[in-house]
């Protein structure tokens, strides 16, 4: 039982990933720097509203994931360094640490942005405030932003263990020194992409192993 919970644990990195695209491209969807009008027109729709909170359900979801996910790492990591004579924890500790950590940052930023933006159904006549939707997302972009150190610290804590202990192909860890260093970079959003790549790499190859390799 405990071979196959980790087995499906690991592979939910990849839903998590396939999420962590869709969920955003409804929630983070609609206008942020149009005229009023166009905002309060936007914003005051029902459907888009909707469309609002099926993104943040499916972030959620997502994040519901990865934290299955993080758990699975560290509980591969934590096996590896049980057999380690020097019985350090820094690296699944790190992992552990890391992964809450970005995870916190993003149910905030999330219910930050679905809150602000669908608060028009619960205010006087369905009044939109353009200037707080438009601070709402860009607080939540720079909240997403700093979550990136947390991300970085969890990819080059398991690259770090891939190194020392072989838990996946060792090409494997230098892409998540390059995606360690994305994370880090994440201002730009193109490098998010990147270690949400590696987030799919490792979770496919840590599937493949954990079906394969016998409890340590």
């Amino acid at each position: 039982m405990t071979q196959r919970v980790r087995a499906w644990s690991s592979l939910s990195g990849i839903v998590f990933v396939v999420l962590a695209v869709l969920g955003p491209s409804f929630l983070f969807g609609g206008p942020t720097d149009s005229s009023p009008a166009k905002m309060a027109a936007y914003y005051r729709s029902s459907s888009h509203r909707t469309s609002f909170h099926i993104g943040w359900l499916l972030s959620g979801i997502g994040l519901f994931l990865l934290i299955w996910f993080v758990a699975s790492v560290r509980d591969r990591i934590a096996m590896h360094e049980r057999t380690d004579p020097t019985g350090g924890t820094v690296l699944s500790t790190i992992a552990t640490i890391g992964g809450a950590a970005f995870v916190a940052v993003a149910l905030v930023v999330i219910g930050t942005a679905d809150g602000i933006k669908t608060m028009s159904d619960d205010t006087f006549q369905h009044l939109v405030y353009s200037g707080v939707i438009h601070g709402a997302n860009d607080s939540a972009y720079m909240m997403l932003v700093s979550g990136g150190a947390a991300m970085a610290a969890f990819i080059f804590a398991v690259s770090l263990a891939i190194f020392a202990f072989g838990l996946l192909p060792r090409w494997i860890g230098w892409f998540g020194i390059l995606a360690g260093v994305a994370a880090l970079l994440s201002l730009f959003f193109f490098t998010m992409l990147l270690w949400l790549l590696w987030i799919a790499v490792a979770s496919i190859a840590l599937f493949m192993r954990a079906r394969v390799s016998p409890a340590m």
